[in-house]
């Protein structure tokens, strides 16, 4: 089954397939104004947009996003407004540019970005607060990347929670959808906030701050939800936001007095993103309930 990452572009909705993507970041500020590049781990990509309105590129925002991928055969970092999720494919048909199609929502699957206008250079940003962050992260990011197996962690889906960012590795990962209806089941654990309908099967929605004891800062919309799943398991964790997938250096283990997620669930930290234990989630006996399984 062929996965998507579903992204937006000045309201507008694309989507790349997942095998296209090797990582997406915040935004950063480019190297070098001039060629509109930035240093991604020692590699040197160029800033790419999606030409809509040529003539009304809006500044950057620090909530923008990166796509690292490619056009034809250079890397690039393609600008996105929102990173949406990752959503297996269902039908669709041919779009109105070869190289692309249209889902049945009306969103565009680029299968050849060549198709599509493209803009390649930097764009205005919006304040010198902005500019400042940029700059800090495109500092933290020119370090270059180590090789698989030597300190970098497999792939993993980054997401929100009130103000703090979590991950789960991505191959326990079936799709991130929009939170839909929410039936509350009475006399289940308070972590499981209700039971919702995904594609035809009835999977429990748990809600992680609860179910880790981690304290409530910051306002939750729960707008997102991670399916998760182990072939045996399946149920789906309520996220504020969905960041993105990358690969980060290898997690320093921390001890349970500096976070509420008991070893058992924790894999580590790294880069300020907490990395849970999605295997330790999807076999622990809680979610043992019989009546929301599949």
């Amino acid at each position: 089954m062929t996965e998507l990452l579903h992204f937006c572009v000045r309201g507008a909705g694309y989507a790349l397939p997942l095998n296209r993507v090797q990582s997406t970041i915040r935004m950063v500020a480019a190297r070098d104004q001039n060629r509109g590049v930035i240093d991604f781990h020692g590699r040197e990509l160029a800033i790419t947009s999606i030409d809509i309105h040529p003539y009304e590129r809006r500044p950057l925002r620090a909530t923008d996003s990166l796509i690292i991928t490619s056009l034809g055969e250079r890397g690039i970092a393609l600008c996105a407004d929102q990173i949406e999720g990752i959503v297996a494919e269902e039908k669709t048909k041919p779009g109105d540019l070869i190289g692309t199609r249209m889902s049945e929502d009306g969103r565009i699957i680029i299968d050849d970005l060549s198709a599509l206008p493209l803009y390649q250079g930097v764009h205005p940003v919006a304040d010198e607060e902005t500019e400042g962050i940029l700059k800090r992260r495109a500092q933290a990011m020119r370090s270059p990347q180590e090789e698989e197996g030597e300190g970098i962690y497999p792939e993993i889906l980054r997401f929100q929670l009130g103000y703090v960012e979590y991950a789960v590795e991505m191959q326990y990962v079936r799709e991130v959808i929009l939170t839909g209806e929410i039936t509350p089941v009475p006399g289940v654990p308070a972590f499981i906030t209700g039971i919702s309908a995904v594609r035809g099967k009835i999977i429990s929605l748990v809600d992680l701050r609860k179910f880790f004891g981690i304290p409530e800062f910051g306002l939750t919309d729960f707008n997102r939800v991670i399916i998760l799943s182990d072939r045996k398991m399946t149920f789906g964790l309520l996220t504020d936001r969905i960041l993105g997938t990358s690969h980060l250096k290898r997690p320093i283990p921390q001890e349970p007095t500096n976070t509420t997620i008991p070893q058992s669930h924790l894999i580590g930290i790294a880069d300020n993103v907490i990395i849970i234990d999605a295997k330790a989630l999807l076999t622990d006996g809680r979610m043992m309930i019989n009546e929301l399984e599949e």
